[in-house]
């Protein structure tokens, strides 16, 4: 598709959404479920969403922590990655347990970590929701009070990474760190935000690339040409667009073509930032998708497994971003 095509994707799938079971879903919600559809070129079903939705109320009760807007948002990944059977429910289910059996909290946010497991072989599991919870305990040692249910999924992230599998949790640990303070001397507010972009430079790169640290500056200077600035929201996608840059020829005009698009055909009007953001996200993807046909020594399943968790971590960050505006308004 070319990126009218893409943003003409997603607003029908946000008109469909919001037509459908999603009708009381915020705008940055419908919107980021309408994203998971459109980049993997598919149509919402909202049939197919009543469907899991009553699997998933079927299976957890009336009283759990699974609430909204994270319960959409994340049976909207589901449904989007085609995880649309009663099995996909059972297994996520089960894999949310084994996570809260080895240690980690009993939240909503707990459930993303739990879907990414679903992108692990069933025997290296229990290996990788250990070696999660391990590496999640490291980067609380550095960051007690910041860290919380939410960066569960960057430590299942971390775990997942094949780059990663020579360190020791420890070594993650510290690296995470290294580029937590590298990113915070480059202007990054110390946040929870900031804290995501680290360990995502740290899954990206798996050691700390000066090189990737050096060419925030140019990424930067781009997106400011373009009206954005560095804003919490934009850490992650930042760090992300910046890793790209280091690998492969960037076309930054495709920025401007997709703010231009979402700004004159979708909803966002008066949601500059949620729109960028959106843009971001949307040309994080079309150039990750490039990644294969660029003789870059990458393989096809790291590729999707990059795109699924980016796409998980963009998806999670408005989870928090609504559910903390809904509990202070």
């Amino acid at each position: 598709m070319n990126r009218k095509q893409v943003v003409a994707l997603l607003q029908k799938n946000y008109q469909e959404i919001k037509v459908g079971k999603g009708k009381w879903f915020d705008k940055q919600s419908a919107y980021t479920i309408a994203r998971a559809f459109t980049t993997n070129s598919r149509h919402f079903s909202d049939d197919e969403y009543r469907h899991l939705e009553q699997i998933l109320q079927d299976e957890l009760g009336v009283f759990n922590v699974l609430g909204q807007p994270l319960r959409g948002i994340l049976l909207g990944l589901l449904s989007a990655n085609g995880k649309n059977r009663e099995l996909d429910i059972h297994i996520l289910i089960t894999d949310y347990q084994r996570l809260r059996d080895i240690g980690f909290q009993t939240s909503s946010y707990s459930y993303f970590s739990a879907y990414l497991l679903q992108f692990t072989e069933n025997a290296e599991k229990e290996f990788i929701a250990r070696r999660g919870k391990s590496i999640y305990d490291e980067i609380k040692s550095h960051h007690y009070f910041l860290t919380g249910a939410e960066d569960g999924m960057i430590a299942i992230m971390l775990a997942q990474q094949e780059t990663l599998e020579a360190l020791t949790t420890n070594q993650i640990g510290m690296l995470v760190e290294e580029y937590y303070q590298a990113l915070n001397d480059h202007g990054f507010y110390k946040s929870n935000e900031l804290q995501f972009a680290a360990a995502t430079a740290v899954m990206l790169t798996g050691s700390f690339s000066q090189e990737l640290v050096e060419a925030l500056d140019h990424t930067l200077e781009m997106l400011k040409s373009f009206g954005l600035r560095l804003k919490p929201e934009f850490y992650n996608t930042i760090v992300t667009l910046t890793f790209l840059t280091t690998l492969k020829k960037f076309n930054f005009q495709a920025l401007g073509e997709y703010l231009e698009l979402l700004e004159e055909k979708t909803s966002l009007r008066f949601y500059k930032n949620f729109r960028h953001s959106l843009a971001l996200g949307l040309l994080i993807h079309e150039e990750m998708a490039l990644l294969s046909n660029d003789n870059l020594n990458i393989s096809a399943l790291t590729i999707t497994m990059m795109l699924v968790q980016e796409a998980s971590v963009a998806a999670a960050a408005i989870a928090i971003s609504v559910t903390a505006s809904n509990s202070s308004s």
